[in-house]
Formats: C-alpha cells, structure tokens, sequence
C-alpha cells in the first residue's frame, strides 16, 4: 500500500494530540482530587494551643508506654509459630529471640547490659526461657529474620489503616557505632572530604503523616541511591493502605516515579531538579505534575510540606533507640534498623490507644 507524502506528519501530529489529550485528563484528576489546604498560619493569635485534654492523653501514653509495649509486643509474637524441634538439645524459642532482641533495641542496650531486663521479662511470663547474650547477638545474623521483621513492621502499622491518605518517603544514614556518625559523613561528603561508605547503612521508609507509623523500610549500604527504592517502598505500602498523596524530595524525582504513584492512583508531590522541563517523554503525569509546579507553587508547597514529617520520624528514631549500631556486619545491622522501626511502631501505636480510643488485636490484621 502506498502512502502519501504528508502521512508521517499526520500520523506525528496524531500522537501527538492523544498525548496531550492524555495529559489533560490526568490534569483535570489531578486539581479534582486535590483539596485546597488550610490557611498558613498568619498571626501569633491564630495560633490554637493543644487543650488539657490532649496533655492528659498524652502523659498518660508516655507515662504507661513500656508496659503497654511489653503487652502490644507479647500479644504480636504470640502469632509467630514455631518450627518442628524432634531430636537433640530444644533451641531457644524463635518468638522469645525476637521478644528479647526487641527489648534490647527499644532500651538501646548491649546485649550484657539487657540482661537484667530480661530476667524481669521471663518473671513476668513474657519469655519462656531468657537467651544467652551471645545466642541474642547469633540471632541477630539469621537469614529469615529480615523478612519477619518486614513483615512485623506492615502488621504494626495496619491497625491505624483508616486514618492515613497522605504518605511521605525518606531515607537517612545510621553509623557504624565505633566507627562514624551519619552526619559527619553526609557534610563531609558535599563539601568533598574524603569519608567511609562502610561504616553507615541507609534507612529507606515510608510513613503516614498522620501518625507517623512506618507502613515499609528498605535498609541498604549507605552509598545505594534513594530513587532505586521508591518503586519497593511505594508498592509495599499500597498493598495495604489506600494513598492519596505521596511526598517526597528531589532526590526521587523522574518520570518512571511519578507514573508508577500515577498508576496506582495516588498524586505525587515531588519538587522538579532547576533542569527538569515539562516534556512529558511518554509520562502524561509528569508534565501535569511539572505545570501545577509551576503555576501553583504554593499550593503545591503546602502540600509538599508534609514530607518534614518523615524528617521528624526519622528524628524520633535516632533520640529514642539511637543513632549508631552496635552490629558490626552488614546482616546484623540491617535488622537491628527494621528493630529500631519495629519499636518505633508499637510505640506510637501506644500513643494512639491513649489519644484516640484504638483496640489493636493483631491476630485478625494478621490473617486478613
């Protein structure tokens, strides 16, 4: 069949239209589904302090935290079922390894030092047998526990399902505990001082604004690049909840990030590099997301404001379980990180129980 002259700019021209057809539609989703934020705050007067009411709550949460993490933690390992055991000497209890190697990450204690606290745990009834502390630090190597952790962490974080739309993504550097402090090595590195890759891993979370539970954490060697782990984060976490709104910075800005959230029905607000344009290279959402950038700024920096509450979560991890490890290998430190996320969870599942009336039976969120 012969083609006329002028069918290769028809054809260019038609493509052309379907694209931006396609950039106006996810446009118009876009300014339907966004909701105008509130009002910045203005004058010293309209400022509303929190009430009693709320200081009560939140004394009370603070003031019966450890007990009430004791419980949540009893009540989440209770699920764990352990492995068929028929000849030579019993091991440990799987469920009692990660009961103590919990309670070793939330006082920020080497494994010497918790034993005490251990012993109160096994009078209490919380632990069958307490572990030596060298079987505690063994534990801390094995292959399967990684994906347990994971999973411990989604488990902790679906009980506050329902009041999470807006989700924020983030990674920070955890040092070595003998060796290097993450901010050291960050400013070092920007200024262009030499400094270690070794002696840090990298935390990669994503949270719900809202309460800031961690809903998935990826721990990798510190010089791995932050926009490789969005696509795990992201999907992980819309396995279970239903986002609305991602934030993060410009260190996870690129077309394949925007129409991955873009596919799952969610907005990214992600900050364009000073380099970035609005060609949308087969990425409608892009060029969508790259004009209310540039034409509402901010609105859109209301909205993107958001993700300095990651910030804080990463903050309230360093000041409460620490910001160094005390593992030496690279296995051991990525679970002791996802313990760090696992405490920081039934931590603030506590402050929910208190603020807001929550009942947090895991079993049923477990098989569901």
């Amino acid at each position: 069949m012969k083609r006329y002259k002028g069918y290769s700019v028809l054809k260019a021209q038609a493509e052309h239209n379907l694209e931006k057809e396609a950039i106006r539609k996810i446009e118009e989703k876009i300014y339907k589904n966004i909701p105008l934020p509130p009002k910045p705050q203005k004058k010293i007067e309209d400022f509303i302090p929190k009430d009693t009411e709320y200081w009560h709550k939140y004394n009370q949460a603070k003031t019966n935290e450890k007990r009430m993490f004791y419980l949540l933690l009893d009540d989440l390992l209770n699920m764990i079922q352990e492995p068929y055991h028929d000849n030579g000497r019993p091991p440990v209890p799987i469920r009692d390894l990660l009961f103590c190697s919990c309670i070793k990450a939330y006082n920020n204690f080497s494994a010497r030092r918790i034993s005490s606290d251990l012993r109160h745990a096994e009078n209490m009834g919380f632990v069958k047998r307490v572990p030596h502390y060298n079987t505690l630090l063994a534990f801390m190597n094995d292959d399967f526990l990684t994906d347990m952790l994971g999973k411990l962490i989604t488990i902790t974080a679906l009980p506050l399902k329902s009041m999470e739309t807006d989700f924020a993504l983030d990674s920070s550097g955890f040092g070595s505990y003998e060796y290097e402090k993450w901010v050291r090595v960050r400013f070092q590195r920007a200024l262009g001082s030499e400094y270690s890759k070794r002696n840090y891993v990298k935390a990669h979370i994503a949270i719900g604004t809202t309460t800031q539970i961690i809903t998935a954490c990826e721990v990798t060697p510190g010089n791995e690049s932050d926009t490789k782990q969005l696509p795990l984060l992201v999907s992980k976490t819309h396995k279970n909840f239903e986002p609305k709104r991602w934030t993060a910075d410009k260190a996870y800005s690129s077309r394949k990030n925007m129409q991955l959230i873009g596919s799952l029905e969610s907005i990214p607000f992600i900050p364009f590099k000073d380099n970035a344009t609005g060609t949308s290279k087969g990425c409608p959402i892009w060029n969508a997301m790259f004009t209310y950038f540039q034409m509402y700024k901010e609105k859109f920096d209301k909205f993107y404001h958001r993700r300095s509450l990651v910030e804080s979560t990463f903050s309230v991890l360093k000041r409460k379980y620490g910001e160094f490890l005390r593992c030496k290998n690279f296995e051991a430190q990525r679970n002791e990180v996802l313990l760090k996320c696992l405490c920081h969870n039934i931590s603030q599942l506590v402050e929910e129980i208190y603020q807001n009336g929550i009942n947090i039976k895991f079993k049923p969120l477990a098989t569901s």
